[in-house]
């Protein structure tokens, strides 16, 4: 009876002192639908909802890992919008220099 006391005793004392949540299996809802929102590509949604875990569930590496790569992958996204843009008018700039060499080059034939 006193082996089996202090096992039980020494069991509480090391699940007291473990960083692992009681139920690691288990999820929040705000966990399981960043999951899914990340499956939909919507990244904006998903780290929002990694953030609202966060907040009420407390540090978690791997939701925080997660969160991360997600933003990255959010700003990599804009970042990429972006220079798309910028290449859009670069495009647009050289047909117009194009279309005003080839003005002048006609101009300069007909003298």
């Amino acid at each position: 009876m006193r082996i089996s006391v202090v096992a039980l005793l020494l069991a509480l004392l090391a699940g007291g002192c473990a960083s692992l949540p009681p139920w690691p299996w288990w999820y929040g809802p705000e966990l399981v639908k960043a999951d899914r929102l990340v499956e939909q590509g919507d990244y904006a949604g998903a780290v929002a909802a990694y953030d609202a875990y966060l907040a009420r569930h407390g540090a978690d590496a791997r939701v925080r890992m997660s969160r991360n790569t997600v933003a990255s992958i959010l700003a990599l996204q804009r970042e990429i919008a972006r220079l798309r843009e910028d290449l859009a008018k670069r495009e647009a700039d050289l047909e117009r220099l194009k279309e005003l060499d080839l003005r002048i080059e006609r101009r300069g034939e007909k003298k």
